[in-house]
């Protein structure tokens, strides 16, 4: 198992794929999870490996989520006693399950490299390709020649820079704005500039993916020399990675068979199910005949009415 959880997390950092990792550091019985387990929660909210029971899994989905947007570990406690004794540092949440127990899980993500993606062969572009390596970003220079053959992989971390300065911006931004990235800038003066975005507009470019490109590139620093601009681009990539959101995660892992999710809970429950009860005409499915119990004695509470 702990090969396997090895595997997965190298084969998803070899990608480039961000991921969190779960962990179970602390319990109070019963629960099925105990210290030192552990799972992994892709970008896309699937979890892998094991960290306690069904009522768990939605929270750490959900809190893995918001440690892909901020890039922040947190430390979370999911308990039926949650809010008797709050603890400084521990973000505590309701367990409604039945089987009760108290699980402590540490959630650390695992961000994918910030990814430099250079198109030129100018004085910029080559301090810019130094500078993304010394920050060790992964970096990738794309030499006019071979700019339709080149194998480009992007990622969300992708920030694409065109350092042309003459040499076939038109082609190398026509490019660029072909790939589904947020940050795309074109070392220019804005006089160049509208000369061709006007170009592309009439080859057919989107007004608003052409409006989306940073001109001139980088922060106003006052930068003049090659380097200053390359500083004052590659501050600008670090800014707008760090305002821009991270990918969603759904609050619950997609189930191929028929489930509904639990209103008390958040577990998805396989239908038909055991516990059911009807409100406004509607059937709702529980996990436990506690989530049941619960939902019974006040509906509107779970169900936003």
């Amino acid at each position: 198992m702990y090969e396997d959880f090895l595997k997965q997390a190298s084969d998803l950092h070899s990608n480039d794929e961000p991921f969190a990792v779960a962990t179970v550091v602390r319990c109070e019985a019963p629960t099925s999870g105990k210290p030192g387990d552990r799972a992994i929660i892709t970008r896309d909210g699937k979890i892998t490996g094991w960290i306690g029971g069904g009522c768990a899994q939605p929270i750490v989905i959900e809190e893995a989520g918001k440690s892909l947007k901020d890039g922040k570990s947190r430390l979370i406690r999911v308990s039926p006693t949650v809010g008797a004794e709050p603890v400084d540092g521990i973000t505590g949440f309701t367990m409604m399950c039945h089987s009760g127990g108290t699980l402590d899980i540490f959630i650390e993500p695992v961000l994918a490299k910030p990814h430099l993606l250079i198109f030129g062969r100018s004085p910029v572009a080559k301090t810019l390709e130094l500078l993304g390596k010394a920050l060790t970003y992964r970096v990738t220079v794309i030499a006019l020649e071979n700019m339709e053959s080149a194998d480009i992989r992007i990622t969300p971390q992708t920030a694409i820079i065109i350092a042309t300065q003459g040499e076939d911006d038109e082609g190398a931004l026509e490019q660029a704005l072909s790939f589904d990235t947020s940050y795309v800038a074109f070392v220019a003066s804005k006089k160049k500039w509208e000369a061709v975005s006007a170009f592309l507009q009439e080859k057919g470019l989107p007004e608003d993916r052409l409006k989306s490109v940073h001109v001139p590139a980088g922060l106003d620093i006052g930068a003049q020399t090659p380097e200053e601009i390359a500083v004052s681009i590659l501050a600008q990539t670090i800014q707008a990675r760090r305002k821009a959101q991270g990918p969603e995660l759904p609050k619950l892992p997609v189930i191929e068979t028929l489930s509904e999710k639990d209103p008390v809970c958040g577990m998805m429950v396989n239908v038909p199910a055991k516990y059911t009860s009807e409100f406004n005409g509607r059937k709702i499915y529980f996990c436990c005949a506690h989530c049941k119990s619960s939902f019974d004695k006040n509906p509107a509470q779970y169900m936003g009415s």
